[in-house]
């Protein structure tokens, strides 16, 4: 079962997903164009339903134009301690 921790690590990624999206101007629709990720599932990942794989990471890079460590860096990942 999922931590009420891992849903907030989960929710903070999608959010920073999304805003990355949201730069690039890109719709679900466009991203999924650029990587092998349907867009409904682009979606879960935004909203925190989903807990993606490292080539899922990789996919969701290629389709931003950026490193896939950039993904990792948003606001809350460098505070999480168990």
């Amino acid at each position: 079962m999922i931590s009420d921790l891992d849903k907030e690590v989960l929710i903070l990624f999608g959010n920073h997903l999304k805003s990355l999206r949201l730069t690039k101007k890109l719709t679900y629709r466009k991203m999924a164009l650029n990587c092998n990720i349907d867009y409904g599932d682009i979606q879960k990942i935004e909203s925190g339903k989903v807990n993606i794989t490292i080539l899922t990471l990789r996919e969701l890079a290629k389709a931003l134009e950026i490193e896939p460590k950039l993904l990792l860096d948003f606001k809350g990942m460098g505070n999480i301690v168990r």
